[in-house]
């Protein structure tokens, strides 16, 4: 069982350290910048040692690191490639095993062209880093022309490398309009992931809550408490009880305060007792 949340990246490690210890969460993810870039935080070693030390007391791994909203690698040789290995190098000075990438934008290019961009950035980019870790493309609601929040598209941008895999947000996916709230409409949710793309190359889920509708391909202004949206806790009854699910990195989007860190806890681990 692996379930932790997303955190700001702010202040520094051992101010990171303190939101980890209050969530219980044996896992989590942090962005590599802001969310809207800027610059990589800086890291003091004598804090990385500190740092290290308690996640391995504590076994939390793996450690997630998002990139910035900002990024757009559907352009063809995206000036946004240099931030990307300049992640990575902060990724792997971490130990993070995951790197989480947005696909970007088609905007004024074929959608089938962009996702060939995508596919020939991120080689270029694990040909320009020496971290070992997984890139994971997250899945998309589909707003203006963002890419992968079609499944066979997404499928297309996760089964190219051997160092490329998925993300599933299910806040994102029903957006999309992938409904998987009733006990039937997981049922066939779940198949059709299966088939379309194949649960084996998503390595971690995020467990978030939207108020936009299953199918408005919009995303939310800001982040919805789990349990606070469309989908609430009801919707996540039945996915979770999937063995293969089960098996996958659960996330959280970064929560108001720790009353929502609590419930939300609450509500997940009962999946795994």
């Amino acid at each position: 069982m692996r379930i932790g949340f997303h955190f700001p990246f702010s202040g520094n490690l051992m101010r990171l350290k303190e939101r980890i210890s209050v969530t219980r969460g044996n896992t989590f993810q942090v962005f590599a910048r802001s969310l809207r870039g800027g610059k990589i935080q800086k890291i003091s070693q004598k804090q990385l040692y500190e740092f290290e030390y308690f996640l391995h007391q504590k076994n939390i791994k793996p450690i997630i690191v998002h990139a910035p909203y900002t990024y757009n690698l559907a352009k063809e040789g995206s000036e946004d490639i240099d931030k990307v290995v300049e992640d990575l190098t902060m990724a792997k000075k971490i130990g993070a095993t995951y790197y989480i990438l947005h696909p970007g934008y088609s905007k004024g290019i074929h959608p089938l062209l962009a996702v060939e961009n995508v596919k020939e950035n991120i080689k270029v980019i694990l040909e320009s880093t020496d971290w070992d870790g997984q890139i994971l493309i997250k899945n998309m609601a589909g707003a203006g022309s963002e890419l992968g929040y079609k499944l066979e598209e997404w499928n297309e941008m996760i089964s190219f490398h051997t160092k490329v895999k998925g993300a599933l947000d299910f806040s994102r996916l029903y957006a999309a309009g992938y409904d998987f709230i009733t006990s039937e409409k997981t049922k066939e949710r779940y198949e059709e992931i299966d088939a379309k793309v194949g649960w084996e190359k998503i390595e971690v889920l995020y467990i978030n809550d939207t108020i936009k509708g299953c199918g408005s391909r919009k995303n939310d202004k800001k982040p919805i408490p789990l349990g606070e949206g469309l989908i609430n806790f009801m919707g996540y009854e039945h996915i979770l009880t999937y063995p293969e699910i089960k098996k996958k990195l659960w996330i959280v989007e970064n929560q108001p305060d720790v009353s929502y860190v609590d419930q939300s806890i609450e509500f997940l681990t009962k999946f795994h007792e």
